[in-house]
């Protein structure tokens, strides 16, 4: 007997660590101490740790869209995560290893009415700007996801908070330089400072340096005064995109068979038990061929960038085409992932990320018949073109490629006209002449013209989509290169 005594209490001892649940370690914070602007997208910083190597499934809730993640927690060691979220008074963070109840903390965000300035200097100090509330920021204070830029309006830094900034946190504030974000740099060092220039995306206005907190001051009222481009509207993609009529086609075909049937059944069969039956098994079957019809999403892609710039600034609009009422999961292309959202505010939406919160890999979402649901990107991508347009007294241009890569065949916008603009090699030149059409002739012609200024050059390309994972088969794109005047 006592031996079965010591066999089961060494069983039980066994069972039990086994058996206990893992505890979890929960802290979240927001990225510029906490304040954003209505409307904006900012970020949660996510920390979770386990006494025990454990898998557990993270859920931050945002009015109506959420992101979840799968964590693999390792005893001892920190999962850290940045999740962007669109901005809203308070957001909900929560945390699940099953079997167990979830451990949960909530997030409030201050909203100001007022523009936001950043300033992240080593010293503390803050730079007064009126109209602006001020923010002073440490280095860790700074987003890893390039969106949360879009909480702030302007960005005063100086070298010893560059310098300590992660791998991130520097990509998305290159990023952020090349969407046109305002930002100047204090005491910045000649290799930084290249970084940034080549980054910006806007001209000189955007990026600045200074060397005093005055000369920052000053520098950032002149930016201010600057307009920048603005950024695209879902319509504006609406006017690029392909009618898509594969969908609409098959339900006009089965609703002409329906009403084909029903109208013989009631000519040549019409006793009453087949005229009620005949209806119903037409509904039925229309039914049943709307579940079966999956049209495919489109992807509409808009860039812009200056000539010579290493990077282009982009905004990508997929469109989602509603048949019938249904949840649907959607696999979201890995190079835009970074910075997705509904397009739409109100539209309930969960999205799936990648352990380290860097990127979407799912979006989940209700379709509806007539209704489309639309995701929107926005970003950056590297580009290599380098054109310079010098005109001519007869109303010709030269235009040369200066940079190291050949271009396809496009269209150059001058003076508020468009020519043919053909292939050209590196370090060739064409001359561009011929009889020029106005940009109302084509859809993506005229948004380029109210893209540039009345005096600019500008170069419009298709773009090559091929290269983005995931890509739905109608994907359609261009590239807008504001042309470098020729020397």
């Amino acid at each position: 007997m006592s031996r079965r005594l010591l066999l089961l209490g060494l069983a039980l001892c066994c069972i039990g660590p086994a058996s206990a649940e893992p505890r979890i370690e929960l802290s979240a914070g927001p990225a510029w101490k906490g304040w954003t602007r209505p409307g904006r997208t900012t970020e949660i910083d996510i920390r979770l740790q386990s006494d025990v190597e454990t898998r557990a499934s993270l859920d931050v809730a945002t009015g109506r869209e959420s992101v979840g993640a799968a964590v693999e927690l390792q005893p001892g060691r920190v999962a850290r995560l940045q999740i962007a979220i669109r901005s809203a008074p308070a957001s909900a963070v929560s945390v699940r290893v099953t079997p167990g109840p979830p451990t949960a903390r909530d997030v409030t965000l201050a909203q100001s009415e007022s523009p936001l300035l950043g300033v992240a200097l080593a010293t503390g100090e803050l730079v007064a700007l009126e109209g602006f509330h001020a923010l002073a920021l440490a280095a860790d204070d700074l987003p890893r996801n390039a969106s949360a830029y879009s909480s702030i309006d302007a960005l005063v830094i100086d070298a010893p908070t560059l310098v300590a900034l992660d791998q991130r946190q520097l990509g998305a504030l290159v990023a952020y330089t090349a969407d046109c974000g305002r930002l100047v740099v204090l005491d910045a060092g000649a290799a930084v400072q290249r970084l940034l220039d080549g980054a910006r995306g806007c001209g000189a206005g955007a990026v600045t340096s200074a060397r005093s907190l005055a000369d920052a001051k000053a520098m950032l009222s002149e930016s201010l005064a600057t307009s920048m481009p603005p950024t695209l509207s879902l319509a504006s993609a609406g006017a690029l995109a392909r009618p898509g009529h594969a969908a609409w086609n098959a339900i006009a075909v089965s609703l002409a068979v329906y009403f084909a049937a029903a109208a013989l059944a009631l000519v040549y069969l019409p006793a009453l038990p087949v005229m009620l039956l005949a209806p119903a098994l037409a509904t039925a079957a229309l039914l049943a061929l709307l579940q079966g019809v999956h049209p495919q999403s489109q992807l509409i892609v808009w860039s812009e960038g200056k000539s010579a710039a290493p990077l282009a600034r982009y905004q990508a609009w997929q469109r989602f085409p509603g048949i019938v009422r249904e949840r649907v999961r959607v696999p979201l292309p890995p190079q835009l992932g970074a910075a997705v959202q509904p397009c739409e505010a109100g539209q309930a939406m969960r999205f799936e990320v990648d352990a380290s919160g860097a990127r979407a890999l799912f979006a989940e979402f209700e379709t509806r018949l007539f209704r489309q649901v639309a995701l929107c990107y926005r970003g950056t991508f590297p580009m290599e073109r380098s054109i310079a347009v010098a005109a001519r007294a007869d109303g010709s241009h030269v235009v040369r490629n200066t940079g190291g890569r050949a271009w396809p065949s496009g269209v150059l916008l001058a003076a508020g006209r468009v020519h043919e603009l053909p292939a050209i090699v590196p370090g060739a030149a064409a001359n561009v002449a011929g009889e020029a059409r106005r940009p109302a002739a084509d859809a993506a012609l005229r948004l380029a013209s109210t893209r540039i200024r009345i005096d600019q050059t500008a170069a419009l390309w298709a773009l090559d989509l091929s290269g983005v994972a995931g890509a739905p088969v109608d994907s359609t794109g261009w590239l807008l290169v504001a042309a470098a005047p020729a020397r």
